[in-house]
């Protein structure tokens, strides 16, 4: 055939499963194949290198354009192919309207009728090519904390491949699993939901053998409505399990999850408490000066005590969790311990990252919230060691739908009982947090200038200070401005 002139490659035979590579025979499950001219890309592509964004793309790579409210990765297919892409997954629709065009010569697209199922699909394929555990993680709070302490006591006898950050809907998982890697012993893959059947289609994309939930909780009530809803959603990845032979980790200080766990044969418990459904279990947790939690951790094959690099005493459920994985996985007590003890948040965790700045400790927990997590960080703050006030910096939980007002004034109602000295409330619905908690409330904000200018006229050294809401609250910027700020009263 002449070099610039278009050919599609269909072919004959069976996929043959090789680990850790994508063949042109996965491609064609996927889509249309079509490359140009005498030098096709390589038809065998041993660990992928497979983005979303343009910027991230390498030599090699495989792009995949994707449509969406703000930018349409279709406009950037000649920038993604000069930086080095060798295929572009692109929509029938995009390839049509353009005038079903060549790529360039030693490229190829993957022409799909939507690239978003055609990204799942691809990395199902490429998941199956792998005869290992897989470990997903999801549940209403803690579940990106779980899952870095899960990597990290694995990590101590094993080659782990995680979730990166959030990545854990319906594009993470498969970016996820599309960086497995021939060396990988076990992935620990996200899985985060806020509508009905994600779930089980996240399950599907993932095929996990192993499950984890972390707990039910009160999120995203304006799509899963109470907490009955919350669980159906959640528990489809024990449902999955099921019906597949896998295993799940059951937390046994959660009822719902106990009880939908029930019958699941050979599925480990933890909790709390000690008794018969637990592996392992916590005893003696303590904040200690610096804010960080120690507890003993406990087994049928003994106890010894961990110091984690995190605060706020419901972090302990989430690593005996990870301690549960690591025994089932034949670790030692010694290297689960190590494993939770060498992991500190990363720079803008913003969950409970503690701040230290001129004499001020600040709580910044600002990536998200719902009340469950609110009541949580309320807890961290009055459990801090403090020498002066404990101040709450409250700001809207978003998508809790018609609970939304109930919500906030039953956290002020909590708050008002707690030992917390100054409440100031930011956006809309936190207005409802203050007026529950008249006591300690000095002031709604709806301007970040106006509450910064507050603070630091209010705060003094030895105070410690929260910040919690939604994430489209953005409170992380008033902590910034604080800790540049670098002047509060002495």
């Amino acid at each position: 055939m002449d070099a610039g002139k278009r050919f599609r490659i269909f072919g004959e035979g069976e996929r043959t499963q090789v680990k850790g590579v994508l063949s042109i025979n996965d491609f064609r499950d996927v889509g249309e194949v079509v490359v140009a001219g005498p030098d096709s890309p390589s038809l065998e592509i041993v660990e992928p290198k497979v983005v979303i964004d343009s910027r991230e793309i390498t030599e090699g790579g495989i792009f995949i354009a994707l449509k969406g409210e703000r930018t349409d990765g279709h406009t950037y297919i000649q920038t993604v192919f000069d930086d080095g892409a060798s295929w572009a997954m692109v929509s029938r629709e995009w390839y049509e309207a353009v005038g079903s065009p060549l790529p360039p010569s030693g490229k190829g697209f993957l022409v799909t009728s939507d690239p978003v199922a055609g990204l799942q699909r691809l990395s199902t394929i490429y998941r199956n090519s792998f005869a290992l555990p897989v470990v997903a993680i999801g549940g209403s709070n803690g579940k990106t904390t779980t899952k870095e302490m899960v990597a990290s006591v694995l990590g101590t006898g094993f080659r782990v491949t995680v979730s990166q950050g959030n990545r854990n809907n319906h594009l993470g998982v498969p970016l996820t699993l599309l960086q497995l890697r021939r060396d990988t012993g076990i992935a620990v893959v996200e899985v985060g939901i806020n509508h009905p059947g994600e779930m089980a289609l996240l399950a599907e994309i993932a095929r996990p053998t192993h499950a984890l939930l972390t707990n039910i909780g009160h999120e995203h009530l304006e799509f899963l409505l109470d907490l009955d809803g919350v669980a159906a959603a959640e528990t489809e990845l024990y449902d999955y399990v099921r019906r597949s032979g896998g295993i799940a980790f059951i937390n046994n200080d959660d009822l719902r999850l106990r009880s939908a766990g029930a019958g699941l044969e050979g599925s480990p418990g933890y909790g709390t408490s000690e008794n018969a459904d637990n592996t392992c279990w916590a005893r003696e947790i303590f904040v200690e000066q610096d804010g960080r939690l120690s507890f003993l951790l406990c087994s049928v094959t003994g106890s010894q005590k961990v110091m984690l690099n995190f605060t706020g005493k419901h972090n302990v459920i989430n690593a005996v969790a990870a301690a549960a994985v690591g025994f089932h996985f034949g670790l030692s007590l010694p290297q689960i311990c190590e494993g939770l003890e060498r992991l500190a948040p990363a720079p803008g965790w913003k969950r409970l990252e503690v701040v230290d700045s001129f004499g001020l400790r600040i709580l910044n927990d600002t990536y998200n919230a719902n009340s469950d997590s609110m009541q949580q960080a309320i807890e961290a703050l009055c459990d801090m060691p403090c020498g002066g006030n404990r101040v709450a910096v409250l700001g809207d939980m978003l998508e809790l739908g018609a609970a939304g007002d109930v919500e906030h004034e039953t956290i002020g109602r909590y708050l008002q009982q707690r030992p917390v000295d100054l409440l100031l409330t930011f956006g809309d619905k936190a207005r409802l947090i203050g007026r529950e908690a008249p006591g300690v409330w000095r002031g709604h904000f709806e301007s970040r200038t106006q509450l910064l200018e507050l603070l630091l006229a209010l705060l003094h050294e030895d105070d410690v200070v929260l910040f919690k809401g939604s994430r489209g609250m953005k409170l992380e910027q008033i902590v910034e401005s604080l800790i540049t700020a670098r002047t509060i009263n002495r």
